[in-house]
């Protein structure tokens, strides 16, 4: 049996206080989305579970205080009871589903995390964690129009494109939702900052 209290305790060891939107209430979330999603499917909800748990750790966005190595994930899915054959699944999964890569995970199971994880960077967490990562990284709130280094950019570089790049179908319903909700928030901001005309 599983045994899912060591993979949280990693996780939660490492991302408790992690400020830039990447924290274990991050993980959390994308495992609540990712067994919504894959209700109805016939999948390895063990590999899904971990992967969701521990998909950041190995993320390039955060610092060396707040990822693990690949020697340590590995010994607590050992611990944990997963397989051999499982723990090369979710590495294959973690290792392949950030925006940045460009990659589509050949398994189902990886689809359904890529799609968990991506619905957490929309709706109203989605606008929070923007402006978390943002102040964490430096960058303004907003800026001119041709400035990509503001917050407000990351809604037209990234965020709003995310609809389309779902790989199933029920996290592409739940996106439409939560992008409607972005996208009357940046006509706000656009109401009360006048940030589009800015020089």
């Amino acid at each position: 049996m599983i045994q899912y209290k060591l993979v949280e305790d990693l996780v939660f060891q490492k991302l408790h206080n992690e400020s830039s939107g990447h924290d274990y209430y991050h993980a959390q979330r994308v495992l609540k989305n990712a067994l919504e999603i894959s209700s109805i499917y016939d999948i390895n909800i063990d590999v899904i579970k971990a992967s969701c748990l521990i998909h950041d750790l190995i993320d390039h966005k955060l610092d060396d205080k707040h990822k693990s190595s690949t020697k340590q994930i590995k010994e607590v899915l050992i611990q944990s009871q997963f397989s051999t054959e499982e723990i090369t699944h979710i590495f294959d999964i973690i290792e392949n589903i950030s925006y940045s890569k460009g990659n589509i995970p050949s398994s189902l199971e990886g689809k359904i995390v890529q799609d968990a994880d991506r619905l957490d960077a929309l709706g109203a967490i989605g606008i929070a964690r923007t402006f978390a990562f943002g102040g964490k990284k430096g960058r303004l709130i907003y800026g001119p129009k041709d400035d990509k280094a503001n917050s407000v950019a990351h809604f037209y570089d990234k965020l709003f494109k995310l609809t389309e790049l779902m790989n199933t179908h029920e996290a592409k319903e739940l996106a439409v939702k939560r992008t409607a909700f972005m996208e009357e928030f940046i006509l706000e901001l656009q109401k009360e900052t006048n940030y589009n005309t800015l020089k």
